[in-house]
C-alpha cells in the first residue's frame, strides 16, 4: 500500500487512493492535521503532534517546531539531552501518520510518496527521502507541493486551462504557472522562497509585541517567546476578519497588553509582501506571461486564509483570487493520486504530471566564471551535456565544481558538491571533457563526466556530506531510531487535554485560573471512574469545555 504525505513545516497529513478517490487519514483525535512538532517526554517517548504543540509552552526545552526549515543542514536539534537531526524529527511524525494510516486501513504501509515546496534544493529533497527511509519506509517518489495541487484540481475539474498557483504554507512559499489539458498537467515555470510563510508573519506580531515590554527576543526566556509566539497567531488569526485584536500575555502575576490595528499589521508586514511579490513577478517572467496571462489565481496552503495575503494578491494581480475550499489538504490530496498512478489505480492511471527543474545547474570555470548546464524551468526528467577544454597544457587533474542558481559568478550560487577527474597528462593539446547533468523527477541531480580522448566515464551523484549517510549509516540510524517508542496513542488525547489545561492554567490569572483547575480536577476522576469505551464521551466534553474557556480569552 502506498500512502501520500503532505509533510509540512506547520501541520503535516497523509492521505490513500483507493475505490476511485482519495481518503484523508483521521488522526486519533478525529482530524486530519498532525502539528508538525515532537517532544520527549520523561519516560524516554517521543510525542507528535497536538500533545507535543501544547508542550511548547510547559515543556519548552524538551519540544521541537518549525525543523522543516533546517531540511538538508547541518542543524542538529536538541530535545532535552538528545540531539536530533531536522530529517530524523521528520521521520518521527512520519512515522506517526504511518500508525494512524495503518490503524485506521487495517493493513500495513510499504511505501510513502512525499511532497516538498517545489522550491527545495537538491540535498534538501534527499534530506526528504532520507526522513522516509529512516521511519522504514520506501520513498521512490517525492512531489513538488504546488504539483500536487495542479494535479488534484485537473483531477476535480478536467478544464483546459492555464493558472497560477500560490502555494503559502506555514514556512514556505511557492508560485506556480500550470497548464492543464486532456489527462496532462504540465508545469511551466516554478519561483518560490523557502524562507517565507505564515510563522513569518506571525513573529512579526511576536516581535512588535516584545518590543512593548521593552526586551528583545534573545533576552525573553523560551517559555515567555513560546507563550507570546501563541497569542501572536490568535491574534492573526482574529485580524482575518476584525481590524482590531487586542493580544495579551501572562507572565508570572503581570498582564502585558498591546492592541494591534490590520493597519498595523499591513505595515510591519511591507517587507515580507514584497518578497511575495518578487516570487510571483519571477514566475510569471520566466513563463513568458504577462502580470494577468494565466486565466485563475488559486492559492492553497496555510496561509491561503489570511485576509491580508488575499487582498494584496487581488491588488497586485487586479483580478480575483481563487482560495480553494480545503487550502489545508489540497496538497495531501496531490499527493494520494499521485500514489494512485503510481499503483495504475482506475482511471487516475492514465494522468501525466508533467514537472520542472526550479533552479539552473552549472559548473564553474576559470576566473569564476559560471557555466548553466540545465537551465532552470526545464523539463524532468532532464539529460543535458557540455564540452570543455582544461584550462593548461600538461594538467593531469580537473575539478569540476557543480553549482545551483542564477547568478552570473560561480561562487555567488549555491555549491551542490565536485568531483576530481583525472585526465592525460598532453602537452600538444588541450584535453577536452565532456559533463553531462542528469535531473530526475525527484529532483535528484547525476553527473557524468567523459574524458573525451580515453573515453573515460566518471560518475558522481549529487548529495552534499552536510547530511548524505552511506547505506550502512541509514541502517544504523535506522535501528537506533526505531529504539525509540512513540508513545501509546489511545492515551494521547487525555494526555494532550492535560497538557493543554496546563497550558491554559499557566495563561490566565484570578477566578479564570481557578476555573481550570477544578474543571481539571473533576475531568481526571471521572476518567479514573470510566471504561476504554467511554473516554472518548469523556474526551470530547472537556475538550468543549476548553474550547469554551479559550474562547472567553
Amino acid at each position: 500500500m502506498i500512502l501520500g504525505i503532505d509533510l509540512g513545516t506547520t501541520n503535516s497529513l497523509a492521505t490513500i487512493f483507493r475505490n476511485g478517490k482519495v481518503e484523508l487519514i483521521p488522526t486519533i483525535f478525529g482530524d486530519y492535521l498532525t502539528p508538525s512538532i515532537v517532544a520527549l517526554n520523561d519516560e524516554g517517548e517521543v510525542i507528535v503532534g497536538r500533545l507535543a504543540k501544547e508542550r511548547l509552552l510547559t515543556q519548552p526545552t524538551h519540544t521541537q517546531a518549525q525543523f522543516k526549515r533546517f531540511m538538508g543542514t547541518k542543524e542538529v536539534l536538541t530535545l532535552g539531552e538528545a540531539s536530533f537531526r531536522p530529517e530524523e524529527l521528520s521521520s518521527f511524525i512520519i512515522r506517526s501518520l504511518v500508525a494512524d494510516a495503518e490503524r485506521y486501513l487495517g493493513e500495513p504501509v510499504e511505501e510513502v510518496i512525499i511532497s516538498v515546496p517545489a522550491y527545495f534544493n537538491d540535498t534538501q529533497r534527499y534530506a526528504t527521502k532520507l526522513a522516509g527511509h529512516l521511519a522504514g519506509l520506501n520513498v521512490e517518489r517525492i512531489i513538488n507541493e504546488p504539483s500536487a495541487v495542479a494535479l488534484a484540481r485537473h483531477y476535480e475539474y478536467k478544464d483546459d486551462t492555464s493558472y497560477m498557483v500560490v502555494d503559502f504554507g506555514g514556512g514556505t512559499l511557492d508560485v506556480s504557472i500550470v497548464e492543464a489539458f486532456d489527462t496532462v498537467v504540465e508545469i511551466v515555470a516554478i519561483s518560490g522562497d523557502n524562507h517565507l510563510g505564515g510563522e513569518d508573519f506571525t513573529a512579526l506580531i511576536a516581535q512588535k509585541f516584545i518590543q512593548s515590554l521593552g526586551l528583545t527576543s534573545a533576552l525573553a526566556s523560551k517559555s515567555l517567546y513560546q507563550k507570546i509566539l501563541l497569542e501572536a497567531e490568535k491574534t492573526k488569526r482574529l485580524l482575518d476578519h476584525q481590524d482590531q485584536a487586542e493580544m495579551m500575555v501572562v507572565e508570572g502575576e503581570k498582564e502585558h497588553r498591546l492592541t494591534f490595528t490590520y493597519d498595523l499589521f499591513l505595515e510591519l508586514s511591507q517587507s515580507l509582501l514584497l518578497r511575495l511579490k518578487q516570487a510571483i513577478d519571477k514566475a510569471l517572467y520566466d513563463a513568458k506571461y504577462s502580470r494577468v496571462s494565466p486565466e485563475e489565481v488559486i492559492l492553497v496552503g496555510g496561509s491561503a486564509k489570511m485576509r491580508l495575503v488575499q487582498e494584496f494578491l487581488e491588488h497586485y494581480l487586479q483580478r480575483d483570487i481563487l482560495v480553494v475550499d480545503n487550502p489545508d489538504t489540497v496538497i495531501a490530496i496531490g499527493c494520494g493520486l499521485a500514489a494512485g498512478i503510481k499503483e495504475r489505480q482506475g482511471e487516475i492511471k492514465d494522468m501525466t504530471l508533467s514537472d520542472i527543474c526550479p533552479f539552473t545547474l552549472g559548473t564553474g570555470l576559470v576566473n569564476d566564471v559560471y557555466s548553466p548546464i540545465i537551465e532552470r524551468n526545464q523539463s524532468l526528467p532532464c539529460s543535458r551535456e557540455h564540452r570543455y577544454c582544461v584550462a593548461e597544457l600538461g594538467q593531469e587533474m580537473v575539478e569540476c565544481t557543480i553549482y545551483q542558481g542564477e547568478r552570473m559568478r560561480a561562487s555567488d550560487n549555491h555549491l551542490l558538491g565536485s568531483m576530481e577527474v583525472p585526465v592525460p597528462r598532453n602537452f600538444e593539446a588541450h584535453e577536452e571533457i565532456a559533463i553531462r547533468f542528469t535531473y530526475d523527477i525527484n529532483g535528484l541531480l547525476d553527473i557524468d563526466v567523459t574524458v573525451l580522448s580515453t573515453g573515460e566515464i566518471f560518475t558522481k551523484t549529487i548529495l552534499q556530506e552536510a547530511i548524505y549517510l552511506t547505506d550502512e549509516e541509514i541502517m544504523e540510524r535506522k535501528a537506533v531510531l526505531a529504539k525509540i517508542k512513540l508513545n501509546v496513542r489511545e492515551t494521547e488525547l487525555y494526555r494532550s487535554l492535560i497538557t493543554r489545561a496546563d497550558r491554559l492554567y499557566a495563561a490566565h490569572l484570578g477566578a479564570k485560573r481557578d476555573r481550570i483547575q477544578v474543571e481539571t480536577q473533576r475531568f481526571e476522576e471521572k476518567v479514573a471512574d470510566c471504561s476504554v469505551s467511554r473516554l472518548p464521551y469523556l474526551c470530547r466534553e472537556f475538550t468543549m469545555i476548553l474550547d469554551k474557556i479559550e474562547e472567553e480569552a
